[in-house]
């Protein structure tokens, strides 16, 4: 609770002597169960929590401990404004499937994370058209009874998602016909695919000619990867972020496209086999202003020399990853001028 005092000792001001609009903004920070309660005060304080900024920023969290009072305290005059629900460690969707849908049509963002739902989701999705942020993040989608054929993939509706931005992907199968309509997705401007192999290159081709003029960050599994790709790549020149989780089908002429990018503040080339020469060149010629995040994690050829370029180039780097490389295991390496070197967030084993 606020309390003022006023510079005169006869007067105090409390917080309910704020203006509507202060008030509004301290109930916009607060989280969703805390606003609940603030809805109980009083009449007034009722009225403005069903402010509708208030819910630009409030996120619904449900887990198994409270998907059952949740599911209960989803009641129409509150879940209508409810734009942010996340389902966190979660594995009976179906339970609270019914409330999501009736109770809260204006979702703008969608986030399973770290749970196993039923593949029912993606039907779902339509009744939210205006979806902006869309996250499978580390979670397993489960078969209904009537696909238990072992053969099953997903199907996205991306062409009733047209005000989607960020698009998070998990490690589970998309129909071809669904990952050609996400280029159906006008406002779509990060990507992360990260974890979903075999993803066809005429299909990267096409998003990323689609989104060469909006793309600000690409995170993808690799393995489909070629020059030509690469080259798409380095078209999209607002990339901000750019991670690949695995480099072995790239060459050293792939870092040449990489050279075009001049705005990335993430970049990760993880499990490459570029040639030292080819790391010592794409570092020694270029100016990293803007990175602040780079891993070459795995990558064979990665060397003392390499991470002396390194140093020079990304002044402002603050996180960087050698993890598995082998040059950190041979005889001569010496962490202690690695460490000296780079007084930053350093991942090495």
């Amino acid at each position: 609770m606020v309390h003022l005092e006023m510079t005169s000792a006869s007067n105090t001001l409390t917080i309910n002597d704020l203006p509507n609009e202060i008030l509004i903004y301290i109930f916009s920070m607060i989280d969703f169960e805390s606003l609940l309660a603030v809805a109980k005060v009083c009449t007034r304080w009722q009225q403005l929590c069903l402010t509708p900024c208030v819910w630009d920023n409030t996120r619904l969290i449900v887990c198994m401990k409270n998907y059952m009072r949740i599911s209960e305290n989803i009641v129409p005059f509150v879940a209508t404004y409810l734009k942010n629900v996340k389902l966190q460690y979660f594995k009976l969707y179906s339970q609270v499937r019914a409330s999501l849908i009736s109770y809260c049509p204006n979702l703008t963002h969608l986030e399973i994370s770290i749970s196993q739902v039923d593949s029912c989701i993606f039907d779902d999705l339509v009744h939210w058209p205006n979806l902006k942020f869309l996250s499978f993040r580390n979670s397993l989608i489960v078969q209904n009874p009537e696909n238990s054929n072992g053969n099953f993939v997903y199907h996205l509706p991306f062409e009733r998602l047209k005000y989607l931005e960020t698009l998070i992907l998990s490690n589970f199968a998309l129909t071809h016909n669904s990952l050609y309509s996400m280029l159906q997705c006008p406002n779509l401007i990060s990507i992360n695919m990260e974890k979903m192999k075999n993803i066809p290159a005429d299909f990267l081709e096409s998003l990323l000619r689609t989104k060469q003029a909006t793309l600000r960050a690409l995170h993808i599994y690799g393995d489909t990867l070629n020059d030509d790709i690469m080259r798409y790549i380095s078209t999209c020149r607002m990339l901000q972020v750019l991670h690949i989780m695995t480099c072995k089908t790239l060459f050293d002429s792939s870092l040449l496209h990489l050279y075009r990018l001049k705005n990335l503040q993430s970049l990760k080339l993880r499990h490459g086999y570029f040639s030292t020469t080819a790391l010592l060149a794409y570092f020694s010629n270029n100016t990293f202003h803007h990175l602040t995040y780079l891993s070459l994690s795995r990558c064979l050829h990665v060397t003392m020399q390499v991470a002396r370029a390194i140093k020079t180039s990304a002044p402002n780097l603050k996180e960087l990853s050698f993890y598995l490389c082998p040059f950190i295991i041979a005889p001569d390496f010496n962490r202690s001028e690695l460490e000296q070197m780079f007084d930053i967030q350093l991942l090495l084993d």
